[in-house]
């Protein structure tokens, strides 16, 4: 089991900021879809699922790194 330390932090800074742009991107794309004259539920039910899941790492990761010592789960945990 993988925990998360002071030391730890400018690299889990990096992945947040990579998970941003993916968000960001897969935004991008649901706008896309929507602007299509017809879009494809599908398509758009998989991107917002995606998307909310990047969310969720996000919102975990930046707890990590708002008490990098007290955390006690580890990173890869869903």
């Amino acid at each position: 089991m993988h925990m998360t330390s002071a030391r730890n932090l400018p690299s889990l800074q990096t992945r947040v900021a990579n998970l941003r742009r993916r968000h960001l991107d897969l935004a991008a794309r649901i706008e896309d879809e929507l602007q299509r004259p017809a879009p494809c539920s599908m398509s758009l039910q998989d991107l917002k699922r995606r998307r909310l899941r990047l969310k969720d790492q996000i919102a975990r990761h930046e707890t990590v790194m708002r008490n990098p010592n007290g955390a006690q789960f580890p990173l890869g945990a869903a």
